[in-house]
């Protein structure tokens, strides 16, 4: 084990990290699950860790799902060279 990590729940804090974004997306088992989750409830460097990376994925996914909207200059010069170019079909 690294200095400083803690084992808990079954798990090191390196093994936490490890599965922790497949954990945020909800792709884990239920005993990975778990074991991450007893893990957590009992380290406090895990949980404030996995909540400041839960919200910082969050606030990505929030401004990937809206991007920023096209200038309209630039929106009207891609017009004119999609309709300018020969396109196949």
């Amino acid at each position: 084990m690294l200095p400083g990590e803690r084992l808990a729940g079954g798990l090191t804090c390196s093994q936490v990290l490890e599965d922790l974004s497949a954990y945020l997306d909800d792709e884990l088992e239920g005993s990975r699950r778990a074991q991450i989750e007893a893990h957590v409830s009992d380290c406090q460097n895990c949980a404030s860790f996995g909540a400041g990376f839960a919200n910082m994925l969050g606030e990505v996914r929030a401004r990937l799902a809206t991007p920023e909207p096209v200038p309209d200059d630039i929106a009207a010069r891609l017009r004119t060279a999609l309709l300018s170019e020969d396109l196949p079909g």
